[in-house]
């Protein structure tokens, strides 16, 4: 497995993956920096859509590196091939653990050189809450690419998680799927809903009583689709 990660990266080398990672926080902090937005808008932009588009992008870059050549390249060496998935999606993994640290640390900057209003403890917990409740759309999008293209993952995880931030609030069953508990879960955390502005103080969704419960339910559906996706991968043949 450790192998595989590792070719991954080397794969990487060869492609944008790297500069990406880097450059897409950062923008999310510099449109908001740029607007006014403060730490709060920073962190709207970054999980309803800065960082569903990248992990889309991303995702589709490495499965369709070897898409274009038919699988050749993986499915020809005696290697398992459900740790040829496993080590994909571990390794797409890493890479938004490394994402999400750089715009942790840019929310800090931000902080110094305008108001501060998420404490240091609740950027930390909202990092975290983020890398693992983000962690069912990786195999999703590598299946999507697979089975169809880039386009159809991005267009279907960016208007998945809109479609999530829009149904919060309202009574639709959007917002109880995995999609729309991410927006949910930042209320308690950060004090905000998905919209930027500041949760009303009282308000319920203060409470945090389903954090557990919630992050919970994303780490289920991230098991579920990968067990399920790792199925149809050992099924597949060369082209």
């Amino acid at each position: 497995m450790i192998d595989i990660i590792k070719s991954e990266f080397q794969k990487s080398k060869r492609t944008s993956i790297n500069k990406f990672i880097i450059i897409t926080p950062l923008l999310a902090l510099l449109f908001s920096f740029s607007w006014g937005g403060g730490q709060n808008g920073a962190y709207n932009w970054w999980y309803t859509m800065f960082l569903p588009g990248m992990l889309a992008i991303i995702s589709s870059q490495v499965i369709t590196a070897e898409k274009k050549i038919g699988y050749k390249g993986i499915l020809l060496y005696p290697i398992d091939k459900k740790d040829i998935w496993l080590g994909k999606i571990a390794y797409i993994s890493i890479l938004i653990i490394i994402t999400s640290l750089i715009f942790m640390m840019g929310i800090i900057i931000i902080g110094f050189v305008d108001k501060p209003v998420i404490p240091l403890k609740a950027n930390i917990l909202a990092t975290i809450i983020l890398i693992i409740t983000f962690l069912f759309q990786i195999p999703m999008s590598l299946f999507l690419t697979a089975k169809f293209n880039m386009f159809v993952t991005v267009l279907f995880n960016i208007g998945m998680t809109i479609f999530g931030v829009v149904s919060f609030g309202i009574n639709s069953f959007l917002k109880f799927s995995p999609y729309g508990i991410i927006s949910s879960l930042m209320c308690p955390i950060l004090k905000i809903l998905p919209n930027g502005l500041s949760v009303p103080e009282n308000s319920p969704l203060l409470k945090g009583d389903t954090i557990i419960r919630d992050t919970t339910i994303n780490i289920i559906t991230f098991l579920i689709i990968t067990i399920l996706t790792t199925i149809w991968f050992k099924k597949k043949e060369v082209n």
